[in-house]
């Protein structure tokens, strides 16, 4: 008989313990590999198969003898059970077959380099210490901690620090602007280390008060940033749920214990290190946390949690299987059977879940990816990118679409997966042809010929002329401005132009007469000179049109009002000879050129559409937004960021469009700049292929080759 007929020895330091029931209420025991620290739930059957187990029978003598006990198993079932035992390694390997295939299971699970480094560059443990003595040690006299006044004290606490921050809430929010700083960052980092193993030493003093034993402490990598973890495998040795889920939330209790703590005394603490310390803790770290760690979608606190809750061990794996099966259902029409016998309720609740961890794990991914090109130069971010895209979102995809493939023989397709493989296929191709693209370029509309008048110098305004919207000539007064001051410096000078022509008159023909005469006719001339130029001051206070055109915009001024050189008085507008200029952005600039044709859309209720022909398209983006009613700063389409010169800078690259009105566009109206859209019909484009284009040129762009 060969060793595969004989029923291999059990190992001799397995340990058989009780464990809480299933799901379904039935009893289950634990299998504990001390080894390994590694629990193994065992079924009733399963128990009375390793009760009954004897090393060296054959298989079939095995099934003889507990049917004579009453037990009736089938030969498969025995199989797997054997199967399930070797596989995981709880079975003793005396012959050379038996470690022969050992050697062959431990081969078959080495990685490559490169293999082992994609599955572990995301997730990897390094443990550090065995702290069980040192809790042995320190539980009993913590004890005060888990306290029920403890608690209800942090939480009064806590509510109080709350109504205190409401009350200077102003000053609360302003302490973030410490961590800008070189100590605000180091002071970051310090208490985030504290927080974190708060969190960890919160697990690992809940398990052992629950008599559960902490293996290890340490350090994992999560994308290469450190993370603390505490081991409390020895936890589902408790059968006892709630005892469970005491320390699997304790992480997540201490946490918002210590914000509470901290809110309550950032509202004590004068301004400083120790405040923002009390700030950070209060808010950033542990809603982060929270948000973290109890997601049920990924494997961290609140995933186990939900687990344990539900009742349900190996929970993500077995609602994939579900989630698959309802996929492949939906969509082929495959009859199998379910993944396991489940009530109908729970079934649709496992294809639920497991569908929304798949769209969480997509972004999550995603966002890893992100994360990591932007963590490491560029070429290991472009590469550790495409690791992260390919291995994570786009293998399993293709997995299951081979998997489809494969069984493509088994498929059932009725008329409604027809009608939906008919829309996706639709979809895909509409996707590839080439279509018209009408372009959206935000667009100013405005006079050519524009200028805003101000006062020469400062004065009051005499007499307003014109009204808002009405149209001048060039040369037509349009306001009346008088000076105080200028008047009184040309009658002064008028009053020594009367005096030194009265000397002149009065002058007599003797020689020391005529001497001075010469110095009278000069200050003559040099009054004369000055009357000159304040008339011509005084002139220009008489406010004239530049050119003709209309008044666009004209303030509330009246008689009696002063106003400064640097205040605009009014605008003046040429309506009869109008520019058009927009911006678009990079994406769109190979679609349009000179010749494009649109429409201009004002921003005014019941303006028509303009009809407009594109002249020129800048090959140079432009550095700043020249007019706010386009930025976002001010409410237009453009995303821009002001800087410190209050100027608008684009967010993305923007290139000038130079537009004209058609022949018969129609007059626009006495605005002198109307913001609008100019919507331009681009040349035909695949919509797959326009993504595929965009996502190359970021792929080039950022990788500075």
């Amino acid at each position: 008989m060969t060793e595969a007929t004989l029923l291999p020895a059990l190992r001799q330091n397995l340990r058989l313990l009780p464990g809480s029931p299933d799901e379904n209420g039935a009893p289950r025991w634990l299998l504990f590999d001390a080894l390994r620290n590694r629990y193994f739930a065992l079924s009733a059957e399963a128990l009375y198969l390793v009760r009954h187990w004897q090393a060296g029978l054959s298989a079939e003598d095995f099934l003889l003898r507990l049917k004579a006990q009453g037990q009736d198993y089938e030969p498969k079932e025995l199989a797997a059970f054997i199967d399930f035992m070797v596989a995981n390694h709880l079975v003793e390997s005396r012959s050379v077959e038996a470690s022969g295939r050992l050697y062959q299971q431990y081969t078959a699970q080495l990685l490559g380099f490169w293999r082992w480094l994609i599955h572990h560059y995301l997730f990897v443990r390094l443990p550090l210490l065995r702290p069980d003595p040192w809790l042995n040690r320190w539980t009993p006299r913590l004890g005060w901690l888990f306290a029920p006044a403890t608690h209800y004290l942090l939480l009064l606490l806590g509510m109080l620090g709350v109504v205190l921050v409401v009350r200077q809430w102003d000053s609360f929010w302003s302490t973030f602007l410490h961590f800008f700083t070189l100590e605000g960052l180091v002071l970051y980092g310090l208490t985030l280390a504290v927080v974190k193993s708060a969190h960890e030493l919160g697990h690992a003093f809940a398990a052992k008060r629950q008599g559960c034993r902490v293996a290890s402490m340490g350090v994992a990598l999560l994308v290469m940033f450190p993370v603390l973890y505490t081991d409390t495998t020895d936890a589902w040795r408790l059968r006892s749920r709630s005892a469970r889920l005491r320390i699997v939330t304790a992480g997540v209790r201490t946490e918002l214990y210590l914000a509470l703590l901290a809110t309550f005394l950032w509202s004590l603490l004068p301004d400083g290190p120790l405040r923002s310390a009390a700030f950070f803790v209060a808010t950033t770290s542990w809603v982060t946390s929270v948000l973290v760690n109890i997601s049920p979608f990924l494997r961290f606190d609140g995933y186990y949690a939900f687990s344990d809750w539900l009742g349900m061990e190996n929970l993500q794996q077995r609602a994939f299987a579900f989630g698959r099966w309802r996929l492949r259902r939906l969509l082929l029409g495959l009859d199998d059977p379910l993944p396991e016998p489940q009530p109908r309720g729970r079934a649709r609740f496992m294809v639920a879940y497991a569908w929304a961890t798949w769209v969480y794990r997509f972004f999550l991914f995603l966002g890893i990816a992100l994360l990591v090109y932007h963590l490491f130069f560029k070429v290991l971010g472009l590469v550790l990118f495409a690791v992260e895209i390919l291995w994570f979102i786009v293998l399993p995809v293709w997995r299951e679409v081979g998997m489809w493939w494969k069984r493509r023989a088994d498929c059932a397709l009725n008329g409604g997966r027809l009608l939906c493989w008919g829309l996706a296929g639709g979809f895909l191709l509409l996707s590839l042809v080439p279509m018209r693209v009408t372009v959206s370029v935000p667009a100013i509309l405005q006079a050519q010929s524009e200028q805003t008048l101000f006062a020469p110098e400062p004065a009051v305004i005499a007499e307003v002329l014109v009204q808002p919207g009405e149209s001048v000539t060039a040369g037509q007064p349009l306001l009346r401005l008088d000076s105080e001051q200028l008047n009184f410096e040309l009658q002064q000078a008028e009053e020594e132009l009367r005096l030194v022509q009265l000397l002149l008159d009065r002058s007599g023909s003797s020689a020391r007469e005529k001497a001075a005469l010469a110095i009278i006719e000069q200050q003559q001339r040099r009054l004369q000179e000055q009357r000159a130029g304040l008339q011509a001051r005084a002139a220009r206070l008489t406010i004239h049109a530049p050119f003709a055109g209309r008044v666009t915009r004209l303030p509330r001024w009246h008689a009696g009002v002063w106003v400064g050189d640097d205040m605009p008085l009014l605008s003046l507008a040429d309506p009869e000879n109008l520019k058009l200029e927009g911006y678009v952005g990079e994406q769109y600039l190979h679609l349009i050129g000179a010749g494009s044709q649109g429409s201009f859309i004002a921003d005014r209720p019941g303006m028509a559409a303009l009809p407009v022909r594109v002249r020129e398209v800048d090959i140079s983006a432009v550095p700043v937004l020249p007019y706010a009613e386009l930025g976002s700063e001010y409410g237009g389409p453009i995303a821009v960021r002001a800087t410190t010169e209050e100027r608008l800078v684009p967010e993305e690259g923007l290139y000038r469009v130079s537009l004209s009105l058609e022949e018969g566009a129609g007059e626009p109206g006495a605005n002198a700049r109307l913001p609008g859209v100019a919507s331009v019909e681009g040349e035909s484009r695949s919509w797959l292929w326009h993504q595929l284009r965009r996502v190359l040129a970021v792929l080039i762009r950022e990788s500075g080759f």
